[in-house]
């Protein structure tokens, strides 16, 4: 695969990238709310910038979640239309695998990530890089009270991403740790997400579906669920 086209609207950020053999184009902005209105004219933009044609798209990259439920579904979706239109593969990539390699890329090898996923919950999974500097997950990533977490992270862990300063309660230890370092809060990049594919698509080839198949992945089965208060209530 030479040439890559990588969404990412998972969260408030706004994120594409294309990435070829010699060079990469990327846009990524904090623009909540607003992905379905400007992501098909900021991908147009970027594959001029580019001197591409979309026919010249080898893979579409997309963040699959989890995240924002609106935010995964219309880079799903995006992904899905385009690699379908192209004739060409999607690789999805987790929200919290991309983290993993962002935090990766800034030094840290071990690292447990954890994204505010409301109702006291956060989405969470521990990462380690293996002998390929590939993040690997420990464990399945997960919804869960940080409150489930009753063992501290091991000392060389570094913990990622803003579930960690939510402010839900947490076992005694892990609040201690948590209390104890800095908390890196890094938001998911369509250019790591679409560097993390490539290493991922060396490994196995088997990452790469059918447009058919790209999915958002939620995470939490009840997706309607909402506890916040509403308006005139």
């Amino acid at each position: 695969m030479k040439n890559i086209l990588s969404l990412d609207t998972s969260g408030e950020y706004c994120s594409i990238s294309i990435v070829t053999p010699e060079q990469h184009f990327s846009f990524h902005q904090h623009r909540p709310r607003e992905h379905a209105n400007i992501l098909l004219s900021e991908i147009n933009a970027l594959i001029q910038e580019s001197s591409l044609n979309m026919s010249d798209l080898d893979a579409i990259v997309y963040g699959r979640g989890p995240g924002s439920f609106t935010g995964i579904r219309i880079a799903a979706g995006v992904a899905q239309g385009l690699a379908m239109a192209l004739n060409c593969p999607i690789i999805p990539i987790s929200t919290l695998h991309s983290l993993a390699y962002s935090a990766f890329k800034a030094g840290h090898r071990d690292c447990w990530v954890a994204l505010d996923a409301r109702m006291s919950e956060i989405y969470f999974a521990p990462y380690s890089v293996d002998n390929s500097n590939t993040p690997n997950p420990l464990k399945d990533e997960a919804v869960i009270p940080p409150s489930l977490l009753k063992e501290a992270a091991p000392e060389n862990v570094t913990f990622i991403g803003n579930g960690w300063t939510a402010g839900y309660e947490m076992s005694s230890a892990l609040s201690a740790q948590v209390a104890d370092q800095t908390i890196h809060i890094l938001v998911p990049n369509a250019l790591d997400s679409a560097e993390l594919a490539m290493k991922l698509y060396q490994q196995d080839p088997s990452v790469a579906l059918s447009p058919e198949l790209a999915l958002p992945t939620y995470l939490r089965d009840n997706v309607t669920w909402d506890n916040k208060p509403k308006v005139g209530s």
